[in-house]
């Protein structure tokens, strides 16, 4: 489309998924102005035409200073396109890199903060608030622009289904990837990000591709600034927290802290704004690198909407990179209907709480309704009921949910035989009390997925789990590592570095590992594991204080993992009666957990520090059949001393030690 009536089009200022910007003259009032024409495929699609329009109402009702102005919103041969105000000074996106000096940077930031306001005001959220929808003024100053994935809290259509995770991930706020409903406070997130960048010349997280990034976001913990804008480091903090309830709770709220910080001492700067158009290369310098080219890929990681949802502005070049990114996973397409759930399932798989393994579950199985051709929403659909299985499921449950996973592993390995998510739901699958832990055939299906994707940070995790639990610590340690270098969000992995520091007796690493790392969405491992290290270092009181609030908060104590710890607190004391107590009550709620072995391992540890040595020996054979064979922890531990000259315990610790050396040998 290049003749709009009553526009003379002179150039193409850019191009992106959904539209193409052209600058052009409005004949009418001798004019320039940005010209945003649908793309004419997506002109012929009901919905798709109905969004741009509904980017065009909220944007012409929105009416301030610091957001982009609607000049004319028509149609012409059947394809809609919105006249808007023309800034030829380029948008933020020209200054990446670079640092700027931080009263510049909060002048910009402020004038959005206000742009955001106003919007929230009228009920609308952004939503994708980055440096590429931030345009400059040759005075310096800041507009807000593109509208398109925008949400009126008050005139909420079907087109976005409430809690969609859309947006851009690296500004993406937690409930946005959460795929939770969001208000705008999550806009004020986003703007936290690029006051950030614009400080700092950085994004506060990176990684190898979208997933990584957003599960920083979700989990990682908030970057320091440089010394030297050390007064702005409780702004950035209170910006990007993990929760809404904890960040400025209007623009009007940032506006007031910015202008208290451009009142007070500002250091000084080390680039100004650029008050010229900027000459930009055809294609941006952060996507031209491996880094920003795996970004651009992944970002459909998290998003089936961001290259739709890119809004092309004055001097913006035209983006071909994003049409031809290859897919980020065999049969996983971001035009497919079901692609969004997928995404949304993923994020909230990754948590292991029953809550959000719940909303997985839903999700993912209205994900494959919608494409049961969606390999990689199949494969994530069989993890998300393996976990179920594994961790909340009754025994009525867990036979048909194992059978779920087995369908939905062998539908998406047929669609896609080498798909890595498939693989890694395989070992997932196999590594279960149901069907005896086969730790070597569990690690050859996690080998399998890394070789056709090494990236998959959950792979490396949950090999790492089989090995330390084998007592391969090293190869455990290792695997953990290269999770967190592809992904340092994956709070699992950095908190089961300190059940290895445990397992091999450094009992302060340990806690100082759980102590730094917590899991807000596994509340019970976080217990178990921290009341344990800190009972190991002889703190007892305090390890009894924070299981009994444990209890109390969540009395369904899930695995029994806290009454076992109570067991052997009280087995220590001289307590025998209790901590028998504890133990049948640790047993009755933790048969058929799928980490039940630890539980039957602190069992065994109660009646060794009791002197109860058959009872002892006979729970260390139930940790060890239940897939918790590690010879290395039951050599040292301390608990278990009292055992060491009995003679079943020492034919155990035999065969222990040779199937341990045997294994070390294979990997």
């Amino acid at each position: 489309m290049t003749r709009i009536p009553g526009y003379e089009i002179q150039s193409q200022l850019g191009r992106g998924g959904m539209a193409t910007v052209y600058l052009a003259v409005q004949l009418s009032l001798s004019r320039s102005v940005a010209l945003k024409v649908l793309a004419p495929h997506l002109a012929r699609d009901p919905v798709d035409k109905e969004r741009f329009l509904r980017e065009a109402h909220f944007a012409a009702n929105l009416h301030h200073p610091h957001i982009i102005e609607i000049y004319d919103v028509g149609e012409a041969d059947g394809t809609p396109f919105m006249a808007m105000g023309y800034e030829p000074g380029g948008t933020a996106a020209a200054v990446e890199g670079k640092v700027l000096a931080p009263g510049t940077a909060l002048r910009m930031v402020r004038d959005i903060a206000g742009a955001l306001d106003y919007a929230h005001q009228q009920g609308v959220v952004h939503r994708d608030v980055k440096p590429e929808n931030i345009l400059l003024r040759q005075d310096g100053s800041c507009v807000l622009t593109d509208f398109g994935i925008a949400l009126s809290a008050t005139q909420l259509s079907g087109l976005t289904s409430e809690g969609t995770s859309i947006g851009t991930p690296h500004y993406m706020s937690p409930e946005q990837l959460r795929g939770e409903k969001v208000d705008g406070r999550a806009d004020l997130y986003s703007l936290g990000i690029v006051l950030y960048q614009l400080l700092t010349g950085r994004l506060p997280y990176q990684g190898t591709d979208g997933w990584a990034v957003g599960m920083q976001h979700i989990n990682a913990a908030i970057p320091r600034l440089p010394p030297e804008l050390a007064h702005l480091q409780a702004l950035v903090d209170s910006l990007l927290a993990k929760q809404s309830g904890a960040r400025p709770q209007t623009g009007a709220d940032l506006v007031r802290r910015i202008d208290a910080l451009l009142t007070g001492p500002i250091s000084t700067p080390t680039a100004a704004l650029p008050s010229a158009p900027p000459s930009l290369p055809s294609v941006p310098s952060s996507f031209r690198s491996p880094r920003g080219r795996r970004w651009l890929a992944s970002a459909a990681v998290l998003t089936a909407m961001v290259a739709a949802s890119v809004y092309m502005v004055a001097l913006r070049p035209q983006e071909p990179a994003i049409a031809k990114v290859a897919p980020v996973a065999a049969n996983a397409s971001a035009n497919s209907p079901g692609y969004d759930l997928y995404l949304r399932g993923k994020v909230r798989v990754s948590s292991e709480n029953r809550e959000d393994n719940d909303s997985a579950i839903s999700v993912l199985q209205q994900a494959v309704a919608a494409d049961p051709n969606l390999a990689v929403a199949q494969a994530v659909l069989a993890r998300a009921y393996t976990i179920k299985a594994f961790y909340f499921a009754s025994d009525s449950e867990r036979k048909q949910l194992n059978e779920y996973a087995e369908v939905a592993v062998d539908r998406a390995l047929a669609l896609d035989p080498r798909s890595a998510e498939a693989l890694f739901a395989r070992g997932l699958m196999l590594w279960t009390p149901s069907r005896r832990f086969p730790h070597e055939q569990a690690i050859r299906a996690y080998q399998q997925a890394l070789a056709i994707d090494p990236s998959l940070d959950e792979a490396h995790h949950q090999l790492g789990v089989i090995y330390f639990h084998v007592g391969l610590f090293d190869l455990g340690q290792r695997e953990m590592e290269k999770a967190l270098a592809i992904n340092p969000g994956n709070t699992l992995a950095r908190f089961r570095l300190g059940v290895l520091a445990m397992y091999r007796g450094e009992y302060e690493r340990a806690y100082s590992v759980f102590n730094s790392t917590p899991l807000e969405r596994n509340p019970a491992l976080w217990a178990f594991q921290t009341a344990t290290a800190l009972f190991r270092l002889g703190r007892t009181h305090e390890a009894m204080q924070l299981i009994d609030k444990f209890l109390k908060e969540f009395p369904a104590d899930e695995g029994g993992v806290g009454h076992s710890v109570r067991a052997m607190i009280l087995a220590k004391a001289g307590s025998r009666a209790g901590a028998e107590k504890e133990i049948a009550t640790a047993v009755r709620l933790g048969q058929g957990f799928g980490h039940f072995h630890h539980t039957a391992y602190n069992v065994a540890s109660a009646y060794a520090l009791m002197g109860k040595h058959a009872r002892a020996v006979q729970w260390l054979q139930t940790a060890v059949d239940d897939g918790f064979p590690c010879y290395p922890l039951f050599a040292s531990d301390k608990h278990l001393d009292s055992l060491r000259s009995d003679k079943n315990f020492v034919a155990l610790m035999q065969k222990l030690e040779r199937d341990w050396s045997e294994r070390k040998k294979s990997f």
